[in-house]
């Protein structure tokens, strides 16, 4: 009787652990995004996103004909080193 009203607390006392670790881990990781009203935001407003790239260094894009994940990490390991290399070492 004893050993039946022990594991009955102790499942109940284990389920409300899991139901507040569970609800710690939904809500805890939620942050507020601030509100931010000036059209100028580099993030939110209406500037292209290629200025932001280009503001802080050259920016590579992909080509537009690798169409396949095999053709993009192809390029990425062959020819995006050799692009980043030209510009970090220009010729005279």
């Amino acid at each position: 009787m004893i050993a039946d009203l022990t594991m009955s607390l102790l499942v109940v006392l284990a389920g409300a652990v899991g139901m507040l670790l569970l609800l710690l881990t939904w809500f805890g990781g939620r942050t507020i995004t601030p509100e931010i009203e000036d059209e100028l935001d580099p993030i939110l407003g209406a500037r292209d996103p290629i200025a932001i790239y280009e503001s802080h260094g050259p920016y590579i894009s992909m080509p537009d004909h690798l169409t396949t994940s095999e053709q993009m990490v192809d390029w990425m390991t062959k020819e995006l080193p050799k692009l980043t290399a030209e510009i970090a070492n220009p010729r005279h």
